[in-house]
């Protein structure tokens, strides 16, 4: 399944909007737009070869083993990241659509290569042509933003998302039926995969380009004459600038980047793991035992997408997480990517997979709610692509060194103990950081105690009034003069 398009949403500011063009957006382009994009959601992720593509690869395709573990899988985390942070980069300025336009193509060009392809640099290619797919997710996500109105904006994106639930997990569950009971081949899944890809491209060409587009921020600074008048050179110079000046102020908050640490790790984790869960199952398979990947990415679907939406509607309990939560859930993260190697067996994986995608889930969703809490500007999407840009960075590095034929070249079993030690290292990380947290508020409330106790003395000595310096008028010029924001916060 695509990962990064369940991970990663990019809040894009709320156009203006006025009487005129609220009128037409509802009344018209509105009504008109959310039945193909909802059509387009469920045929671009109904994807019923999608379970089973090791299996197509090794045994209807004849790669061996390594060639699909070390060589062609690493090329998506190769191309992932860059393609990411160009899609970032330009979907403001090509606006949405072209963009969503282009993953259409890229998941139509990935199944025809899967079908035609014989090579090696052709699967390789088919991977580059599916990093453009996942990665162009984000636009269409980002296009309902300033497509719909402010009222039907919540209504519309749980649409969507059962739309695409429905998309994921009936594919899953279709393609594990047609092959057990019907004898449907591998071949003939990815062909009908590659007819509902070619349906979704049909419906993003028949997407309408949004009637109204402004962007909040540009506002501030040029009036509509001038944004009429910016030519593409211009918006690029804009986007730059903007991007400097926004990562100095996204991460000024002390539980902005604690959060980030968790939202990066935890997304790793998943990046890492949904790379080599096919490839570690076929490992794991015995001869004559029957596979079960249909039933278990659609169940995991499932169970991932109820477990968002328990986490959503008590979001009053999230806000009172703390980060000992999320270690003690990474904690259980990483036995159940440990417990597979160990024991090495095929059903006990299928369990783990689901179990870690439930965890993983709640860890993310989780870690973007704190971030939207504990955010001092409106920067929130900006700091969720940033995260997503240094989880990509980070899977690309642990897929050039442990997983590339060139370097280590692991086998899934190898690279699950790999990602179950970097799991362990994620918390042993933040208990140090903890503990010196711990220290330093110590040693803060210490010197502000002996501070307090100098101006004291000074105030006798020199004969002024002690009872001028309170706790409270202190604690505050020992605060401005000794602390910065961040310790601040740390220590509220």
């Amino acid at each position: 399944t695509s990962r990064s398009s369940k991970l990663f949403l990019r809040v894009i500011p709320r156009p203006k909007v006025t009487k005129t063009t609220k009128v037409l957006g509802k009344d018209m382009f509105q009504k008109l737009t959310v039945p193909i994009l909802l059509l387009y959601v469920f045929f671009r992720d109904f994807r019923p070869s999608e379970p089973f593509l090791t299996p197509f690869l090794r045994e209807t395709k004849n790669f061996t083993k390594a060639e699909v573990n070390n060589v062609i899988y690493p090329v998506w985390s190769y191309s992932q990241l860059p393609i990411f942070i160009l899609v970032l980069a330009t979907t403001d300025i090509l606006r949405y659509r072209p963009v969503i336009l282009l993953g259409a193509l890229g998941y139509l060009a990935t199944w025809v290569v899967l079908i035609f392809g014989k090579t090696v640099e052709e699967m390789q290619l088919m991977q580059v042509t599916y990093a453009v797919g996942t990665a162009c997710e984000v636009a269409y996500k980002s296009y309902v933003f300033v497509a719909v109105t402010k009222a039907d904006y919540s209504k519309v994106s749980l649409y969507i998302t059962v739309s695409t639930l429905l998309g994921r997990s009936l594919s899953s569950f279709v393609s594990q039926l047609l092959h057990d009971h019907f004898s449907i081949s591998f071949m003939s899944l990815t062909w009908i995969s590659l007819c509902s890809v070619f349906t979704a491209t049909v419906f993003a060409i028949g997407i309408p380009p949004p009637k109204y587009i402004q962007d909040i921020r540009m506002n501030c600074h040029l009036n509509e004459q001038d944004q009429e008048d910016l030519t593409l050179l211009k918006r690029c110079r804009i986007q730059v600038r903007r991007f400097i000046r926004d990562i100095t102020a996204s991460y000024k908050s002390v539980q902005t980047r604690r959060w980030s640490y968790w939202a990066i790790t935890c997304s790793l984790l998943y990046f890492m793991v949904g790379n080599s869960s096919q490839s570690l199952w076929k490992d794991l398979e015995r001869e004559g035992e029957k596979r079960y990947n249909g039933y278990v990415i659609g169940t995991t679907a499932l169970l991932s997408s109820l477990t968002s939406f328990v986490l959503t509607r008590y979001s009053r309990h999230v806000e009172q997480t703390r980060g000992w939560v999320l270690a003690l859930l990474t904690c259980f993260m990483t036995l159940t990517i440990l417990l597979p190697t160990l024991l090495q067996n095929l059903i006990l994986a299928y369990a783990c997979d689901a179990l870690f995608n439930m965890i993983v889930t709640s860890c993310i969703t989780i870690s973007l709610f704190k971030i939207a809490h504990s955010m001092r500007t409106n920067f929130y999407g900006f700091v969720v692509g940033v995260n997503a840009c240094v989880a990509g960075t980070l899977d690309l590095l642990v897929t050039l060194i442990v997983i590339d034929e060139r370097v280590l070249g692991f086998n899934p079993r190898q690279q699950y103990l790999v990602y179950s030690g970097f799991g362990l290292a994620s918390i042993v990380a933040y208990g140090l950081y903890r503990l010196w947290v711990v220290w330093k508020r110590g040693s803060l409330r210490s010197e502000t105690f002996t501070r307090r106790r100098f101006d004291v003395s000074v105030a006798e000595d020199s004969g002024g009034p002690i009872d001028d310096l309170t706790d409270e008028t202190v604690g505050d010029v020992v605060i401005s003069n000794y602390v910065d924001d961040s310790d601040e916060e740390m220590i509220n």
